[in-house]
């Protein structure tokens, strides 16, 4: 989560320069940086750092100013330890380092995310820094600045108390040791009750006996499975990542992005779809209020769908569902049905088997999804389904689906996150489906 430091020293022999081993250790939102610096001479050092990431990187040039100020002059530079260790966390940088000669002592100041941390570095190395109510006031006063909330009194009292409750919920899920990394973000001023309602949206069938059966696909074992990105398949057959903003429309931008992807896949033609039209105009599911896949792909095989380019997404702004306003004239794609992949946990393996021909259309829990920064989110995720997205790959070293989410790529990783494997985790293999029968309107292809 976080990284940093550099760090020490001073002209060769002048009294306050740095000398010996600093150690210190810092607690943020349940995790820990554990920092240290061997100074070698006046002119290099070694610098360790264990936690969240690993750095070892020994005779790292430094300069000191002789009163305060620890410069590394490579840090910029590819090919310096530093800096190349640094360039793998592309959210962390260091933006000072202190000595103090009066307690001996190194503080490094670095940033992860939008969010300062400064760990101090001491020779007795019993320096533990917790996390301060200071710590936390700070954290708000450069969430609201980042991310240019303004707030009237009243609500400002309000949105700081939800604040600090997510941020009890991030320590909690960083301790959890099975969910990834949890960060302040920019949903960190909503409850979980807000983002619920704005977020998610998944609402079961109706009528459970209409659920298909499971295609016939071979279960295949995590040992013998290859990984597949198919965010990286030439020609595309993803189109980039999509916002729903503040509406409950996950089941319409999870069943848009199967749409697009298999018409991709079976006509060679990758068209960027509106999921405002099934929002507004598949009165079977409730717009932002929620809905399923299944019942949306219904809804297109009858009307057809037409492009984002006519048809452009609103909700997420307004919150509402509107007013249908499609032509079907404008229809530009059609399908003839879908089909089940999974319904079951004990059938993620025949996801397995279906990934590598195409990405797949899955509905999750994403109820501890809120507050994801990166890493593998694994069983402790939950398996009550309440949100619909798109699973477009396998890492087969590591054990992981990737899915590709619809809250914007100022979330997560890039807009997307890393669900384990082989353990149902987030409920990933209880509704995964794909579509049949995609086709471009012959109205388009003559056009």
């Amino acid at each position: 989560m976080l990284s940093l430091l550099a760090v020490t020293a001073a002209p060769m022999g002048a009294a306050t320069a740095p000398s010996g081993t600093y150690h210190g250790v810092k607690s943020i939102l349940g995790e820990t940086i554990d920092t240290s610096v061997k100074v070698d001479s006046a002119t290099s050092m070694d610098l360790a750092i264990k936690g969240v990431i690993s750095i070892a990187c020994a005779a790292e040039a430094y300069k000191y100013d002789g009163s305060s100020v620890i410069t590394l002059p490579g840090m910029n530079t590819p090919g310096d330890c530093v800096h190349d260790a640094l360039a793998q966390q592309s959210e962390v940088s260091i933006k000072s380092i202190e000595y103090d000669s009066t307690a001996d002592s190194i503080k490094i100041n670095a940033e992860f995310a939008i969010l300062s941390v400064s760990i101090t570095l001491t020779k007795e190395g019993t320096l533990r820094s917790p996390e301060t109510a200071e710590d936390r006031d700070r954290m708000f006063e450069e969430f609201t600045r980042y991310h240019r909330r303004t707030y009237v009194d009243s609500e400002r009292a309000l949105r700081r108390a939800i604040f600090e409750e997510n941020l009890n919920l991030i320590t909690q899920r960083n301790s959890d040791g099975d969910l990834g990394r949890h960060w302040v973000n920019k949903f960190s001023d909503v409850s979980e009750e807000e983002f619920r309602a704005t977020h998610l949206g998944y609402k079961p069938k109706a009528n459970a006996s209409d659920a298909q059966p499971e295609l016939e696909l071979p279960l295949t074992v995590s040992s013998a499975a290859s990984s597949i990105d198919w965010r990286s398949h030439s020609p595309s057959v993803l189109t980039p990542v999509k916002d729903q903003g503040q509406c409950g429309s996950c089941w319409a931008f999870s069943a848009t992005e199967q749409i697009e992807t298999d018409v991709a896949m079976s006509t060679g033609k990758l068209y960027t779809l509106a999921p405002q039209q099934i929002v507004s105009c598949d009165h079977t599911d409730m717009g932002c209020n929620g809905g399923n896949t299944e019942t949306a792909y219904k809804y297109v095989a009858k009307e057809g769908l037409e492009a984002e380019s006519s048809y452009p997404y609103k909700s997420g702004n307004t919150g509402s569902s509107g007013q249908c306003k499609y032509s079907k004239s404008k229809s530009v794609v059609t399908i003839q049905s879908y089909k089940t992949v999974s319904r079951f946990g004990v059938s993620e393996g025949k996801m397995l088997t279906q990934i590598q021909k195409s990405p797949i259309s899955v509905c999750v829990d994403a109820s501890k999804w809120q507050t994801y920064r990166s890493g593998i989110m694994g069983k402790s995720c939950g398996t009550s389904l309440d949100h619909c997205v798109q699973a477009v790959g396998y890492n087969a070293n590591e054990g992981y689906w990737i899915v590709r989410n619809s809250w914007n790529t100022d979330w997560g990783v890039d807009g997307y996150i890393y669900v384990k494997e082989g353990v149902d985790a987030c409920g990933i293999a209880k509704d995964a489906t794909i579509v049949e029968g995609a086709s471009v309107q012959l109205s388009v292809e003559s056009a």
